[in-house]
């Protein structure tokens, strides 16, 4: 089918949809046609349709279906929604590659194993069960049988032969393999399609809506039982500002042109295209690089104390704590990363990205500038790279700290 759903739901639902005289009152569609009735059965009990099949009760009652899974703008009718032989749940959701359906990933999965497991038929439907739906019921698939992205959706294709879910739902799907089935918040790849949904939200809000407020990471410079053995920290005051796993790494310009041409200068969302296989992998692993300091982090500080009695021994520590660290990351197999500019999740220090879409960070201790950020608009890096959204610091303000120098400044 070449028609895209998004577009179709566009062009259909909102001349269709009437204001109620309620001003209180929600959208419904009981004057909405998507249709002829049209479900195919997936797997035994499992049910990919449209929202005339969803809204059909003669239809549900000749399959035997009892669960409905709507990934739809708008809701049922009531007659379905109120039905007392029916368990109904809708998830709003709109046809465009920026929707965040991988976020309901495990809930739906739930669901639809839940009622099968209890004798119910489940049908998940969307407006025309192309998209959104399919996606859906392609994650369920890829999670029951530890599958990848194509053999899932070759075999929903081979029972309903028009899905087709758009390209921003395929790169979801194929992260959620690469994820092991599960949310994994500390992947690279999950942390930057959050945090394009969040500025996709504060071009159109011009602030952080409460809903993004997930992408704000906690303060690093804030005492912590067990700290991250490797922060970054201000130059001139020493006050931690980031941990290494708050960095977000890419490769340099050149690199990226090297493996893949064709992606230089696409949309944002192509960051999560996959290179290579969509099975899944260690999100230990091969998830990202490792950001080599440069000779500058590596050099003492200039306004160090004078190495005597347990400073002495805290700078061997350190040396040997560094040399150590490079030791094992001279062995790594992943592509040199980028160092000319320290990309980094927003974090709870940076107080004025909340209502503002651009703007500089300043050291919340000495107040220096550290570098800047930029929600709504892409930031190039040195080496040529687009960054979106952009928080970064520039290395000649920050230093690289090991967990022994953290120790010392925190206690």
């Amino acid at each position: 089918m070449s028609m895209n759903e998004g577009i179709a739901v566009v062009t259909k639902v909102v001349p269709s949809v009437k204001r109620a005289k309620d001003p209180a009152a929600v959208l419904t569609r009981e004057d909405l046609d998507a249709g002829p009735i049209s479900l195919d059965e997936i797997e035994p009990g499992l049910w990919l349709g449209n929202a005339s099949a969803a809204a059909d009760v003669g239809t549900l009652k000749a399959h035997a279906i009892q669960s409905i899974l709507s990934i739809d703008s708008v809701p049922l009718p009531v007659h379905i929604t109120d039905h007392p032989n029916l368990r109904v749940r809708h998830i709003q959701a709109a046809d465009v590659p920026r929707e965040d359906l991988i976020g309901h990933f495990e809930d739906t999965n739930r669901f639809i194993g839940d009622s099968l497991a209890e004798g119910r038929h489940v049908l998940v439907h969307c407006y025309f069960g192309v998209s959104r739906s399919a996606t859906i019921v392609i994650a369920y698939l890829m999670e029951k049988y530890r599958l990848g992205y194509e053999a899932a959706f070759q075999r929903v294709k081979a029972k309903r032969r028009f899905v087709m879910p758009n390209p921003g739902f395929v790169n979801q799907l194929k992260l959620y393999a690469r994820m092991a089935y599960r949310i994994d918040r500390s992947n690279e790849r999950y942390k930057l399609f959050r945090l394009r949904l969040a500025g996709d939200n504060v071009r159109k809000a011009k602030r952080l809506p409460t809903e993004c407020m997930d992408v704000v990471k906690a303060d690093p410079g804030v005492t912590q039982e067990s700290p991250e053995p490797y922060v970054y920290r201000c130059r001139k005051c020493r006050r931690v500002v980031a941990t290494r796993s708050n960095l977000l790494l890419h490769k340099p310009k050149a690199a990226m042109a090297a493996q893949s041409p064709a992606k230089i200068g696409r949309e944002p969302e192509a960051t999560l295209e996959e290179v290579g296989t969509d099975e899944p992998v260690d999100s230990n692993g091969a998830e990202g690089g490792i950001l080599r300091p440069t000779a500058a982090e590596n050099s003492m500080p200039t306004d160090c104390p004078p190495a005597t009695g347990m400073n002495d021994l805290t700078q061997q520590l350190r040396r040997s704590s560094i040399s150590s660290e490079h030791s094992n990351r001279s062995s790594e197999k992943d592509t040199a990363m980028c160092s000319k500019i320290f990309f980094i999740e927003p974090l709870a220090w940076m107080t004025d990205i909340y209502r503002n879409t651009q703007g500089r960070l300043y050291c919340p201790k000495c107040t220096v500038k550290l570098g800047s950020f930029n929600w709504v608009m892409a930031t190039k890096c040195p080496c040529g790279a687009e960054i979106f959204p952009a928080f970064y610091l520039v290395p000649s303000k920050t230093e690289y700290s090991t967990v022994v120098q953290n120790v010392q400044v925190t206690v």
